[in-house]
């Protein structure tokens, strides 16, 4: 089986490159560190990590791509980032997480993202960055970042991706996608092609990731025709906070306050919103900070 794996091939006579991804494991991972318990909730973030594994697959070296978006509520928004290692993680805002129960229960995806959703995509490495925002038209997340590529990038470009959940606990039980982008000089209508091949035929995409990442490439050729393997990668949750990295925010405090905490002798603790991990700074090491 296919554990956070993707295959990267070429079809199409090499006209067309084509990922496939199986990312059950690392948005199972990422959900449940996240407070989100309502489904529409679970959808927007895995889906959003899914479209950003996916796209991991295209940087090189230190690139890395950071993707925010932000629903027409703007308390709503939702972030993921991955490096060119596959190493991916994203977050709800605190807005997002805490909005309303009821609210969450009965909207859909498309109104949750509302007339005014926009994407915006930080891409490259520390000294070599391109930032891109569009709109969201389609509001489903899956052609909005294929909107994306053709607005931004002007490629086209295909980002599909599939969740399913077991209806009796809301469980995340599969999670994949695609990602097929046309290289210079392909036919224009081969994108459509590869959109329709992938919404008609979901059981198949589904099962793939049930494959061993050898067998993906001979099952893909039964849709698509010249599958030529390139390598296999994977992507996997990776948050990289540290103790060290919160120690800026204490520094952010009012010294009395840090006093305080000193004379009442209590510790301060904090915690990373992305992975969960909460930072304890005993009395000792809120004095060196006034030393």
């Amino acid at each position: 089986m296919m554990q956070n794996g993707m295959v990267k091939t070429l079809i199409y006579e090499k006209q067309v490159r084509l990922f496939y991804m199986d990312n059950t494991r690392l948005v199972n991972e990422i959900l449940q560190l996240s407070n989100g318990t309502d489904k529409i909730q679970k959808v927007v973030l895995a889906k959003t990590i899914s479209a950003v594994s996916l796209m991991s697959a295209t940087l090189k070296g230190s690139q890395r791509i950071s993707v925010q978006i932000t629903m027409t509520n703007p308390n709503y928004k939702v972030f993921a980032d991955a490096d060119a290692n596959g190493n991916v993680r994203g977050y709800l805002n605190e807005g997002l997480r805490h909005a309303s129960s009821g609210f969450m229960r009965n909207v859909s995806l498309e109104n949750l993202i509302g007339e005014k959703g926009t994407i915006r995509v930080i891409k490259g490495s520390a000294m070599n960055q391109f930032t891109g925002i569009t709109d969201m038209p389609y509001r489903n997340i899956n052609d909005d970042f294929s909107h994306f590529f053709a607005q931004s990038e002007q490629t086209q470009t295909f980002i599909g991706t599939d969740l399913i959940f077991n209806e009796k606990d809301e469980q995340l039980l599969v999670s994949q996608g695609i990602f097929a982008q046309l290289l210079p000089g392909a036919s224009p209508h081969l994108i459509g092609e590869i959109k329709n091949i992938y919404r008609n035929n979901q059981p198949f995409f589904n099962s793939l990731g049930k494959c061993n990442e050898s067998k993906v490439e001979e099952k893909l050729s039964e849709f698509f025709p010249d599958v030529k393997y390139m390598e296999s990668s994977s992507v996997q949750f990776y948050c990289g906070c540290s103790k060290e990295m919160f120690y800026g925010m204490l520094y952010s405090l009012e010294e009395d306050e840090i006093r305080q905490s000193i004379k009442n002798q209590e510790s301060i603790e904090t915690g990373c919103q992305i992975c969960g991990r909460t930072y304890r700074f005993t009395i000792h090491e809120l004095q060196a900070l006034l030393s």
